[in-house]
């Protein structure tokens, strides 16, 4: 059963931590994509540099470790508002969201809201 987003929570002002944590949560989530992106430059480097096995080994070693850490710390960042964990619905870390742009529990949005001025509208 899918629990409902506070409106109390969900319609308040941002403060400076929660748009600070926002940033901190988008940069990690640069992080991880960044370092995806560099497995196939890092091995093409390792196999031209090294005529062996042993160094694209480690090279992948190295990357996988990084992809870990990378990932687990964008499972288990928290989120600024309701301080339960950011990408999960049930409370559990989850490797399935790392790429959802709202928290799981209260429904806190990454991107900053759009402001609508009431003479444009």
């Amino acid at each position: 059963m899918r629990r409902r987003k506070s409106p109390a929570l969900r319609d308040r002002a941002m403060t400076a931590e929660e748009t600070a944590a926002r940033g901190r949560i988008r940069r990690e989530r640069r992080w991880l994509l960044g370092w995806a992106a560099t497995l196939g430059p890092a091995l093409w480097v390792a196999a031209r540099a090294a005529d062996c096995e042993i160094a694209l080994a480690g090279v992948a070693l190295v990357w996988t470790i990084g992809i870990a850490l990378a990932a687990g710390r964008l499972m288990f960042a928290r989120c600024p508002r309701c301080g339960q964990l950011f990408h999960s619905s049930n409370g559990a870390p989850s490797v399935t969201k790392l790429f959802a742009s709202r928290c799981g529990q209260c429904g806190m949005r990454l991107k900053p809201e759009r402001v609508i001025y009431p003479s444009l509208e």
